[in-house]
């Protein structure tokens, strides 16, 4: 299995993600060399403007993976993840919009096959292979500490036949913290959207949305919330001093390279806005 990263537009101004996962993939001795000259996605809003476009954005970045041998597409943002999933099944379906994406990117040099797997960060860290490195290196267990796996609305859909988890209660995320040490609990909101980027034009909406969320994790006596997409962590994490909450929202990466004997400043969590010294403090 050759595996390549498709970082995506929002992961350099995600709090802590890229250095996390950078030392977790040391710690592991991971390799994940970007996609060559990647470009934007289109995110999942795009398909309501023109289909083809959305397509052609994330068929771009799966050719170019193609193009250079590589079988698997690793990404660290729900939204891609979601994106690139659902542009290889529509393309794998309809042979009208195939030929036409086709068509596009060879005016690039590029061929489509749309071969290679497209899977989320979390679940390449649970390749077997790959867990019981993760299992290995935990030396710091966070025992004690109390947390909430947030999976957002988009890690388990859309469904389009290639799932790793099931789409109304994943699990994947609760294996891999109960794995680190942490005390996972069950609430009501993992999946539930916290509004992605309408955040912007409809915040009354969106914090009602993460609200539920917050509320959820609270009531669930939660130390922190744990998040695997760069987009909800933020609307998580920034809607909370509206709400009148102060839980901090981290990333999975982050408790993974606690677990591992990392100093939490060379994880990025300094850059939280709810700073995560309860956390800390607890293991």
């Amino acid at each position: 299995m050759k595996a390549v990263f498709y970082p995506g537009c929002t992961l350099s101004t995600a709090a802590g993600y890229k250095e996390s996962i950078e030392q977790v993939n040391r710690v592991l001795q991971v390799e994940l060399p970007e996609v060559d000259d990647w470009s934007c996605c289109g995110a999942t809003a795009y398909f309501s403007l023109d289909e083809l476009v959305a397509l052609v954005l994330p068929a771009r970045n799966i050719a170019i993976a193609e193009r250079d041998g590589y079988d698997w597409i690793v990404t660290p943002c729900n939204a891609c993840y979601a994106t690139l999933r659902k542009a290889k099944a529509i393309l794998a379906d309809n042979e009208d919009l195939r030929q036409k994406a086709k068509q596009a990117l060879e005016e690039e040099g590029l061929s489509y096959r749309g071969k290679p797997f497209i899977r989320h960060l979390l679940d390449f860290y649970l390749l077997p292979e790959v867990f019981e490195k993760v299992k290995e290196n935990v030396v710091k267990p966070l025992t004690g500490l109390r947390v909430a796996p947030y999976y957002g609305c988009q890690y388990s859909r859309p469904q389009v036949g290639d799932e790793t988890d099931d789409a109304e209660n994943p699990v994947n995320l609760d294996r891999l913290l109960e794995a680190l040490g942490a005390e996972v609990v069950d609430y009501s909101a993992k999946t539930a959207c916290c509004g992605a980027a309408q955040m912007v034009a409809h915040e009354d909406g969106c914090l009602r949305l993460v609200n539920r969320i917050v509320k959820a994790a609270q009531q669930k006596g939660a130390d922190a919330i744990v998040a695997i997409c760069p987009l909800c962590q933020f609307n998580v994490e920034t809607a909370q001093k509206k709400l009148g909450y102060n839980i901090p929202v981290v990333f999975f990466t982050q408790l993974m390279g606690l677990a591992f004997g990392i100093p939490h400043v060379n994880l990025g969590m300094k850059k939280l806005l709810i700073p995560a010294d309860t956390v800390l403090a607890k293991i």
